[in-house]
């Protein structure tokens, strides 16, 4: 007999198929990328050093010209303030004049400020304070000053060899007077203007003068001198050519051991003469770099790169299969009932978010199970049977069902479980189910109120129905037997809360916790739906002993936003439970969903403290502590509890609906970020 475990075929897992695809496709682009790279590597190496110096140069040359304008438009205004302009002109001792001057220079924040009269004569003069009666109308500069044009450009001192960029303004009583004087105003170009050009512009920078034999000495510079210096001496051609240039001279220097490749431009005088210039300095090796990188790489390419795509897809084959194993795994001890599982997976893709749902469900799984150990808890009780508490007090009239009718010739009557909002409620056998459901009848003085009371009925099974949850109550039918209208709905076999709370009394944080959570959800779905429950009590919440809470009694639930005119609710009338009911509600005035998020931190208050924050001997002491009191910490009942989570329920039953959690969803996160 042959063996069938050879004939069985392979099957590949997830991993091992993510890792044969991810090879196949990262060793192919992988081939295809490093050829083309090949072939373009060196033309557009070149080309990108080429553009980012013209781009630099550029950058420079808009650099000084602003540096120059600003300069300008400084000296000008200056130059126009009729008192300094007196005072240059006419003053009648020099010292006063070389005052003014040294004034204006501190003002522009200038290398040195000079002064001139009608003829160009030199006046005063702050770097050199005993020179004076110089002839200087015969430079550019001073000569269209004393045309009446504002003129800049390089101005170069021989004596301390230093380069400076100069600026010259006529000095005029009005704008049609003829000038009577030129200022001029300087700034140096020296290390500091060369570091704030490389902070803007991340390129470095060399300014240099010619002496009178057209020889470069660099006057700025942020690299090394003595290492620039004899490159720029030694480029004769390009020193030559650089009154002729027009689109910038290539230069190369070696610096540290790195090839600088630099473009040169002119810094020229009024009267356009090169006094100067710069050159903006990339490295070559570091542009370069990348390029001979790949370039090495190419001829391990077949080898490497099957490497790289091997690694790559077993790396990718972990990330994916790994996770899913482990959530696979994760999901059997849950279900082997264990949920003590600390899943770590904190992906942001939609792993991640499967994950961060698994916990969720983990968690929800952790409390219930919280809710069920504590409900097991008591002396002699079983799992399954509910803490029996008082029952409502009620005396079956003869409209009444008694049990073992069979009522509307399918339902078998059971027991009366209590009343409702509007009826009788009453645990039955559903023959054509086959299933145990709860019956809830009008009581017949309800209907004395003519249709609107009926209508009412009816909405209530419409507004029902469009909520389907598992934290809530599902309604099933309204029907109609003898003229007695009653609703269907799912029999829950569990304990009201009421009841726990007053079986055990206080409730531990981990159980109130667990309870508020799926309130919260439940009420979230029925707001989702436009449904306001507004009898949110512990009566109207059972507890199964699966640990799922179920809200009940939709009864006197209607739409958030009923229409005025429908004329089923009056307005002024309010229906509840005073002890449990928002301000809001108490004052008869329009209700929306926050009003049942008051009720429901009431419901946390009493979870675990034992009793409701307001009571009072009479219905109306108790309306009035609610509408004007603040409510009790519940830290002072039970000091056990946590003060977030005290100040989470104190935030709920805040007086003022703005100032309460503004939905069920986020009134949920906030007990969810306690634990």
């Amino acid at each position: 007999m042959p063996d069938a475990s050879a004939t069985r075929p392979v099957r590949l897992g997830l991993g091992a198929k993510i890792f044969i695809a991810a090879t196949l496709s990262v060793a192919g682009v992988l081939a295809v990328t490093l050829g083309l790279t090949s072939l373009e590597a060196n033309r557009t190496a070149d080309q990108t050093i080429r553009r980012a110096l013209a781009g630099v140069r550029r950058g420079v040359q808009a650099f000084l010209t602003g540096r120059t304008a600003t300069f300008a438009g400084m000296s000008a205004v200056s130059s126009e303030v009729p008192q300094f302009r007196e005072r240059l002109l006419k003053g009648s001792e020099r010292e006063n004049v070389l005052d003014q001057a040294e004034t204006h220079r501190a003002l522009l924040g200038a290398a040195w400020v000079l002064v001139t009269n009608e003829r160009g004569i030199l006046v005063a003069r702050t770097d050199y304070p005993a020179e004076s009666e110089i002839d200087l109308s015969r430079g550019a500069l001073i000569a269209n000053a004393l045309s009446g044009d504002q003129a800049s450009g390089a101005w170069l001192d021989e004596r301390r060899r230093k380069l400076f960029i100069a600026v010259a303004v006529p000095l005029r009583a009005s704008a049609d007077a003829a000038p009577q004087g030129a200022l001029v105003a300087a700034y140096a170009i020296d290390d500091s203007l060369a570091q704030e050009i490389k902070q803007a512009t991340s390129t470095d920078v060399v300014f240099f003068a010619l002496d009178t034999l057209n020889r470069p000495y660099i006057v700025g510079s942020t690299l090394p001198r003595d290492a620039v210096e004899p490159a720029l001496a030694a480029d004769t051609a390009a020193i030559t050519s650089l009154a002729r240039d027009s689109a910038g001279t290539e230069m190369a220097a070696d610096v540290a051991g790195e090839h600088l490749i630099g473009l040169a431009s002119p810094i020229r005088s009024a009267g356009g003469d090169a006094f100067g210039g710069f050159v903006a300095f990339r490295s070559h090796d570091r542009e370069l770099a990348l390029f001979r990188t790949l370039q090495r790489t190419i001829g391990l390419a077949a080898v490497l790169g099957l490497l790289l795509a091997l690694a790559s897809a077993y790396v990718l084959a972990r990330q994916i299969a790994g996770p899913i194993r482990r959530l696979a795994l994760a999901t059997r001890r849950v279900e082997d009932g264990d949920y003590g599982v600390d899943l770590d997976i904190r992906s942001a893709d939609e792993i991640g978010v499967l994950a961060q749902a698994f916990r969720g469900l983990v968690g929800d799984l952790r409390e219930k199970a919280k809710l069920v150990e504590y409900m097991m808890a008591s002396s002699g009780a079983a799992p399954t049977e509910p803490v029996r508490g008082a029952r409502p007090s009620f005396t079956p009239s003869g409209a009444a069902l008694m049990p073992g009718t069979l009522f509307a010739n399918r339902y078998e009557v059971k027991e009366i479980l209590g009343t409702g909002g509007m009826g009788v409620v009453y645990r039955a056998f559903d023959r054509e189910l086959q299933e145990a459901v709860a019956i809830k009848t009008l009581r017949p003085e309800v209907l004395e109120g003519g249709g609107a009371a009926l209508e009412r009925f009816k909405q209530e099974i419409r507004l029902a129905r469009r909520i389907a949850h598992r934290n809530v109550v599902r309604t099933y039918d309204l029907g109609e037997a003898s003229g007695m209208y009653y609703l269907t709905m799912e029999y829950v076999e569990g304990t009201s809360l009421k009841q726990l709370i007053g079986a055990r009394g206080p409730l531990p944080v981990p159980v109130t916790l667990a309870i508020g959570k799926q309130l919260c959800r439940a009420l979230e779905v029925a707001h989702e739906q436009g449904v306001i429950h507004r009898d949110i009590k512990p009566q109207n919440i059972a507890v199964e002993p699966s640990g799922v809470l179920k809200v009940m009694d939709f009864g006197i639930a209607r739409l958030a936003a009923r229409p005025k005119d429908e004329g089923l609710t009056q307005e002024g009338v309010s229906i509840g439970t005073p002890e449990y009911m928002s301000p809001e509600q108490l004052s008869g005035m329009e209700l929306d969903a926050k009003s049942d998020l008051y009720s429901a931190g009431i419901v946390l208050f009493e979870c675990l403290t034992g009793r409701p924050p307001f009571e009072g001997e009479t219905m109306y002491t108790v309306i009035a502590k609610q509408l004007d009191e603040a409510p009790p910490d519940p830290r002072t009942l039970n000091p056990d509890i946590p003060e977030p989570l005290a100040g989470v329920i104190l935030k709920a039953m805040a007086k003022q609906p703005a100032e309460r959690y503004q939905s069920a969803g986020e009134l949920h996160d906030a007990l969810a970020a306690i634990g």
